[in-house]
């Protein structure tokens, strides 16, 4: 009995879960969805790349965006939006660490 009136339940609620994808529902207008890119933008630079001295901008203070500190040779550089994980020695990307960015890199 209980799962009866559970699923009278459910298939009532179907319509109106449609109606609650819309924030805001007017009389006379429709919801318009946004297409979304099928694929991703790639990424600026790829793992295990060496990068040209001088072209991409040090991170400092990665305590502050929530990252952990430096160490090991090792520095955070931002490159266009991202920032990666970059042995200091060799330039070279070992890691992209964007995602382990606080929310105040993001709001930036």
């Amino acid at each position: 009995m209980r799962s009866f009136v559970l699923m009278v339940g459910l298939l009532a609620a179907l319509p109106v879960a449609g109606q609650a994808q819309c924030r805001i529902a007017v009389a006379g207008t429709a919801c318009v969805s946004i297409p979304q890119p099928e694929t991703p933008e790639p990424d600026p630079v790829e793992i295990g790349e060496v990068l040209k001295r001088g072209e991409h901008q040090l991170l400092m203070n990665a305590g502050y965006y929530g990252l952990p500190l430096v160490r090991d040779g090792w520095v955070y550089m931002q490159i266009e939006d991202e920032i990666y994980r970059v042995d200091w020695r060799s330039h070279t990307v070992l890691e992209k660490v964007t995602h382990q960015a606080g929310r105040n890199w993001r709001a930036r």
